[in-house]
Parts: structure tokens; sequence; C-alpha cells
């Protein structure tokens, strides 16, 4: 599945991608997150009085693969079950984060 955050004129601050995935018999959850630098850059203008926020912010969203491998599995094998428990965290967390914005999360 994939996840956007975008503003109130529709364009995508972040984009991530959620799926299961397989290396030969394998299956485990992967992901990938982009920030559109262009659109960001926008955000982070007009956010200028609390640019340390918008940074550790979207910051944080870039790294959630890392969230994904290190804190929720844990070191742990990737259970491709516990996807729709991870994709619903992944929108908790974008949708807390893109709130102080007013960016919404959009999927698709």
């Amino acid at each position: 599945m994939i996840l956007f955050l975008r503003d109130e004129n529709n364009n995508t601050i972040v984009d991530l991608d959620c799926w299961i995935d397989s290396d030969d018999d394998y299956k485990f959850i992967e992901l990938s997150v982009t920030v559109d630098i262009e659109n960001y850059s926008v955000l982070l203008m007009a956010n200028l009085f609390r640019k340390h926020e918008v940074v550790r912010d979207f910051s944080y969203i870039q790294e959630l693969r890392e969230w994904l491998w290190e804190d929720y599995f844990n070191g742990q094998k990737s259970d491709p079950d516990k996807y729709d428990d991870v994709l619903a965290r992944l929108k908790t967390m974008l949708k807390t984060r893109g709130e102080r914005y007013d960016l919404t999360v959009v999927d698709d």
C-alpha cells in the first residue's frame, strides 16, 4: 500500500510504500519512504519559525524503514502476518506528524 502526506493543494510531501516482499522462500515486510524535496522545501519555508521541529519530524518520517527493522521487529524476523498492524502504525505516525502542518494522510 502507498501512503501519502499531502497538503491542502494535493501536493505530495511524503510518499511511503509498504509491501510484502520475498527472497526465495522467505517473505517479509518492506518499506520505502521518499520525501519530495520541492514540496518539503515549500513547507519548511512556510514554517521557518519552527524549522527545527519541521526538520526533526521529517527526518523521523524519512527513517521509518529503520523504525520498522530496528524498533518494530527489534532484530527479530520480519513477519508478513503483521502487515496490517505495521500499516496502522505507519498511518498513525504520519497522521500525528502531518496534522502539525495541516497535512492529510491519503492511501492508494
